[in-house]
C-alpha cells in the first residue's frame, strides 16, 4: 500500500462514525486540507530549491572567480620569479627541488628540462659546472662552503667567487615546515663599481696616483715598520706651472700634470710611493733611504727630469720644480707632523728662489709661526689704516727738475714699528690682500698728488696679483673721480714678469687702462724675464732701469753697455728711460752722459712721508732759482761755476736739512 492509500484510509475512518455512517462533508474537508498542506510542501520545496539552485551558481561562480584570481596569482608569481635578477630555489624537508626560476639555472649552467620539480637538490648542483671540477682545490672549497650552509638550520649569507670570475651573494633561509628557500644573485658588478669607488676614494682622477689620504696610510704603514733606514718624504711642487696653464689652456695644464707623474714614477722603486696632493703638487714617499747624501741625490734627479721639456699639443714646455724633504726617524715619526714638516721645507724651497730643493730644519717652524702671526697683524692691518705712503722724487735730468713721486707703501704697525715693504708684500700677494691694499694705495696717492703742481705726475706700483684678482681698471678708475686727479698725471708701474701671465689678458687690461688717459711704465727692465717683444705689444710710456745697472755702472762695463743699449732703444722708440738707485755724482754723470732722461735714487732723496714734499719742492724751487741767477752771471761773465755743482750743492744742502728733520 502506497502512503497515499494509507493517508486516504486514515480520513476515511476519521470521516466515520462509530455506527459506521461516513460523514462526506468532514472527509472532503480532510482530503480538500491534505491538498492545501501537500502544495505548501510542494512551494517551500520549490523555494528552497530555488534558493539552493542560486546558492550553489552563486559557489560557482566564486569557485571560478577563486580558480581565475589563483592562475593570475601563479602568472604573477611566475612572472616575478622569471624576471627577478636573483635566481631562486625552494626545496621541500626531503632535499627535492619543488621551486625554482631560470636564474637559477642559468647561474648554475644548468638546463632548464634538468631542474624539473622533484629531483634532488644536492645531485642537481653537484652536477653543476659551477662546482664539478674537483680537481681545483679553489672551487673544491666553494662547494664545501655552500653545502655547508644549504645545511644549515640557520639564516645564512654568503659570497663567493666562482671559477668565471662572477661573484655571487647567496642568501638561505630555511622554511619552519622544513626545507629551505635561497636566492643568488650576480653583484660582480656591483663589487666591480665598489672597488671603483674605493680606489676613486684613494687616488687622484687625473693622474690616478694615490691621493693625500693613501699617501698618509702609506706613511702610517712606514712609519710602522720602524725600519733602520727609516723613510723620507718629498714634497714637490712644479715652477711656472700656472704660466703654462694660463697660457696654454687647462687640457694642455692637465696633459703637463699626467706626463709630470709618470716622470716622476718613473724615478721610484715598487716599494715607493708617488702621490698628487693637488694642483701641481705632488708628493713621493721613498722608504729605505741611505742618509741626506742619498736623498739629496735623488731630489737632483726628480728636478734634472721634470726640467726637460715637454712637448704637447704642438707646443714645447719647459717646467721647474722646488722640492721640500722631511725625514724620519730624524724629523719626526708622526704622520702629521712629517706632512707639515715637509711642506714647510718646500715653502723654504720656494722662497730660496725655486728650482732647488731644501731639507727641514726645526727653525723652519718658528718662521712659519711668525708668518702666520705676521698674516693675523697684516688683515688687522687693513681694517685698522695703519699703513702709510713714502713719497721718491724723480728727476729730470735735462732740465733738472722734479718730474713726479714714486709713491712707495709702508706699514706702520703699532707693535712691530715701520715694516719695508719686502717683508710684507709678498705675504699680501699670497694671501690676494694686495688687492685691497693695492686699492687703498691708488685713492690715496691720486688725492696726495691732488696737492703738488700740475706738472707733477705721481707713479704707483701695480701687483700682477691685481691683474687677475680684481676688476683693476674700475679701481683706477673709481680713485681718479674721487680725487678729482687728471688722468695723465697718474702713472702705474708694471713688472716684466707680469707680461709671462696669460698675456692676451693682460694686454687688454693694460691697453682699458691706457684708455682711461693714465700711463704704463715698465719697472725693473732688464732683469729676469727681459723680452724686447714686450715693447712691441705694448707701447709703455716708460722704461725704469733696475738698480743692479746702475750700481755697476762705474765697475763693470757690461753695465754701462746694458744701459746704453735700453737708452738708445728708448730714444729710438719714443719711450722716457729712467734709472733706480742712483747714489753717487758719478753714477749721475756717467747716465747723463748716456741719454738717460730720468734718475731716481738716494742721491737726491730717501722716500719720505708726505708732510715732507713741501720742503722737497720748495728746496728744488730754490735751486731752480739759484740756476736762472747762475745762467744770468755767466752770460754777463761775471761767475763761471759749474750750474751742474751749483745744483749739486743746493740740492745736498735741502737734503741734509730735511733729513735732520726727520731724525
Amino acid at each position: 500500500m502506497t502512503a497515499s492509500h494509507r493517508l486516504f484510509a486514515r480520513q476515511l475512518a476519521k470521516a466515520t462514525s462509530s455506527f459506521g455512517h461516513l460523514d462526506l462533508e468532514l472527509l472532503g474537508e480532510l482530503v480538500s486540507a491534505t491538498y492545501e498542506d501537500a502544495d505548501r510542501d510542494r512551494r517551500r520545496i520549490d523555494r528552497a530549491t530555488t534558493l539552493m539552485a542560486a546558492e550553489l551558481a552563486e559557489l560557482a561562480q566564486r569557485r571560478e572567480l577563486l580558480v581565475d584570481q589563483l592562475s593570475m596569482q601563479s602568472h604573477r608569481l611566475e612572472a616575478a620569479l622569471e624576471n627577478m635578477s636573483q635566481g631562486l630555489c625552494m626545496v621541500d624537508s626531503t632535499g627535492n627541488l619543488t621551486v625554482y626560476n631560470r636564474n637559477f639555472a642559468d647561474m648554475f649552467l644548468i638546463a632548464p628540462d634538468a631542474c624539473a620539480p622533484g629531483a634532488s637538490h644536492f645531485d642537481l648542483l653537484s652536477h653543476s659546472p659551477v662546482f664539478e671540477d674537483a680537481r681545483s682545490g679553489t672551487i673544491q672549497r666553494y662547494a664545501t662552503e655552500y653545502f655547508l650552509m644549504a645545511c644549515s638550520s640557520r639564516r645564512t649569507s654568503l659570497q663567493q667567487v666562482w671559477f668565471d670570475g662572477r661573484v655571487m651573494s647567496i642568501c638561505h633561509q630555511p622554511l619552519p615546515t622544513g626545507g629551505f628557500i635561497e636566492t643568488f644573485e650576480d653583484v660582480t658588478e656591483l663589487r666591480q663599481a665598489d672597488a671603483r669607488i674605493a680606489h676613486m676614494a684613494l687616488h687622484d682622477p687625473l693622474t690616478d696616483l694615490p691621493n693625500r689620504v693613501l699617501l698618509y696610510q702609506h706613511l702610517q704603514e712606514a712609519l710602522a715598520e720602524q725600519t733602520r733606514a727609516g723613510c723620507a718624504l718629498l714634497y714637490v711642487d712644479l715652477d711656472r706651472f700656472k704660466t703654462v696653464n694660463d697660457t696654454l689652456g687647462h687640457a694642455i695644464g692637465d696633459a703637463l700634470l699626467q706626463q709630470v707623474g709618470q716622470r716622476l714614477c718613473e724615478q721610484v722603486r715598487a716599494q715607493d710611493t708617488v702621490a698628487r696632493l693637488g694642483g701641481d703638487e705632488f708628493a713621493l714617499l721613498v722608504r729605505s733611504c741611505a742618509g741626506h747624501q742619498q736623498i739629496a741625490a735623488f731630489a737632483n734627479r726628480l728636478i734634472h727630469s721634470i726640467s726637460q721639456p715637454y712637448h704637447l699639443g704642438g707646443h714645447e714646455v719647459m717646467l721647474g720644480a722646488s722640492i721640500g724633504i722631511a725625514t724620519a726617524p730624524q724629523d719626526s715619526v708622526e704622520p702629521g707632523e712629517l706632512l707639515k714638516f715637509a711642506d714647510l721645507a718646500l715653502y723654504s724651497a720656494k722662497s730660496g728662489g725655486r728650482g732647488q730643493y731644501c731639507f727641514f730644519e726645526s727653525k723652519m717652524e718658528q718662521s712659519m709661526r711668525e708668518r702666520h702671526v705676521l698674516e693675523l697683524e697684516l688683515r688687522k692691518a687693513i681694517t685698522r689704516e695703519e699703513f702709510e705712503l713714502h713719497y721718491q722724487p724723480f728727476i729730470n735730468l735735462n732740465p733738472r727738475r722734479i718730474n713726479g713721486f714714486e709713491a712707495l707703501l709702508r706699514w706702520r704697525s703699532p707693535t712691530r714699528g715701520v715694516i719695508a715693504p719686502d717683508e710684507f708684500i709678498p705675504l699680501a700677494e699670497e694671501l690676494g690682500l694686495i688687492v685691497p691694499i693695492g686699492e687703498w694705495v691708488l685713492r690715496q696717492a691720486c688725492r696726495h698728488a691732488r696737492e703738488w703742481a700740475e706738472s707733477i705726475r705721481v707713479a704707483v706700483n701695480l701687483s700682477p696679483v691685481q691683474f687677475h684678482r680684481s676688476d683693476l681698471v674700475a679701481a683706477v678708475r673709481r680713485a681718479l673721480n674721487e680725487s678729482g686727479l687728471s688722468p695723465h698725471r697718474l702713472e702705474l708701474e708694471v713688472t716684466e714678469s707680469l707680461m709671462l701671465e696669460n698675456t692676451d689678458e693682460v694686454l687688454m687690461t693694460l691697453h682699458q687702462l691706457r684708455a682711461l688717459g693714465v700711463s704704463i711704465a715698465m719697472d725693473d727692465f732688464g732683469t729676469g724675464y727681459s723680452s724686447l717683444s714686450y715693447l712691441t705689444m705694448f707701447p709703455f710710456d716708460r722704461i725704469k732701469i733696475d738698480r743692479a745697472f746702475t750700481t755697476g755702472i762705474e765697475q763693470r762695463p757690461e753695465s754701462l753697455a746694458v744701459i746704453r743699449a735700453v737708452t738708445g732703444m728708448c730714444a729710438s722708440l719714443g719711450i722716457v728711460s729712467t734709472a733706480e738707485g742712483v747714489e753717487t755724482e758719478g753714477q749721475l754723470g756717467m747716465l747723463d752722459s748716456e741719454r738717460c732722461d730720468e734718475v731716481q735714487g738716494y742721491l737726491f732723496s730717501r722716500p719720505k712721508p708726505r708732510c715732507d714734499m713741501e720742503v722737497l719742492l720748495a728746496s728744488w724751487s730754490t735751486a731752480d732759482h739759484a740756476e736762472r741767477d747762475m745762467s744770468a752771471e755767466t752770460a754777463s761773465g761775471g761767475c763761471t761755476a759749474s750750474t751742474d755743482d751749483s745744483l749739486s750743492r743746493k740740492f745736498c744742502e735741502a737734503r741734509t736739512e730735511a733729513e735732520s728733520r726727520e731724525t
